[in-house]
């Protein structure tokens, strides 16, 4: 456990899928003294929900963070994909962590696209010396680029900011690829509602509700016949309780303007989350769940 709290803000898609929620509440019923979440900034994903996307999710936040027992703020962030490396995209998120960043080491949690990130580096170039940023997407190999490209969310929905924070050498990156070490997390549907309600948490229920919905109306070709990958909790373990999960060098592939990846031609090392231990990290996030408010 770390002497003194981890300062964390989200930065999030949340209600892209139903994963984020999940991610908001683990990292907010974490154990005293290990995280101290800031805020949860609300990115858009207009590839999976167009131009009002991050409306949607700013609305969705707030909801999580309410069942939590409130006490994050929810701010919202970029609404649109940068269109170049350059392209600071404004917003009240962007000066959220910006202020956040300036004060002191921080970590941001994104798992989403990654502008309000890339936006922030360009914003204020200086933080990067006291910035850890752990990140959803991308590929940690050829094998998986290929097999998933087409269904991978986070990076195809911003690549200009993909690649800023891929290339950025003097940045402090986690990278979490969806595959392998994620997709570890898939939870059948309806027994694991169950589970949920029988924690009589108002947060549980809530993400009980919308994971059987999820399941039954909008699972996709990557979640197994019946669940759901709860992808984004990764990153919270990965922050809250970094035994949970294996860390390992990766030169990254260099990626083009459109995101194709060339996997000869390497760029610079970063931290990838390469393994993670299903049972204690879905023990982790249930644990999270009991400490939030009761009815």
């Amino acid at each position: 456990m770390a002497d003194t709290p981890i300062r964390v803000v989200l930065d999030c898609d949340t209600a892209n899928e139903v994963d984020d929620q999940f991610a908001i509440a683990h990292a907010l019923g974490s154990p005293d003294g290990v995280l101290d979440v800031r805020g949860v900034v609300s990115v858009h994903n207009t590839t999976a929900h167009g131009p009002g996307s991050r409306d949607m999710y700013q609305d969705e936040a707030e909801r999580v963070v309410g069942l939590c027992g409130g006490g994050a703020p929810c701010i919202p962030g970029a609404e649109r994909p940068m269109e170049h490396r350059e392209d600071m995209v404004p917003s009240a998120g962007l000066e959220f962590l910006v202020e956040e960043a300036r004060r002191g080491p921080l970590t941001v949690v994104a798992t989403g696209p990654a502008t309000d990130v890339a936006s922030l580096l360009l914003a204020a170039p200086e933080v990067r010396e006291s910035l850890r940023v752990v990140w959803l997407g991308g590929f940690g190999d050829e094998e998986t680029y290929r097999r998933y490209r087409s269904v991978e969310l986070n990076g195809r929905a911003d690549i200009a900011a993909w690649r800023a924070l891929l290339l950025d050498g003097a940045l402090d990156l986690l990278q979490v690829p969806g595959w392998p070490a994620p997709a570890k997390l898939a939870v059948r549907g309806a027994p694991y509602a169950e589970e949920l309600r029988a924690l009589d948490r108002p947060a549980a229920g809530y993400l009980a509700d919308i994971l059987e919905l999820w399941v039954k109306e909008y699972a996709g070709p990557v979640d197994p016949a019946g669940e759901k990958i709860l992808w984004d909790v990764a990153c919270v373990a990965a922050v809250a309780d970094p035994g949970s999960v294996r860390v390992e060098p990766l030169a990254v592939p260099t990626l083009d303007a459109a995101g194709a990846h060339d996997f000869v031609a390497r760029g610079r090392t970063v931290e990838a989350l390469a393994d993670l231990d299903p049972e204690r990290v879905l023990g982790g996030l249930r644990e999270a769940l009991l400490r939030l408010p009761g009815a």
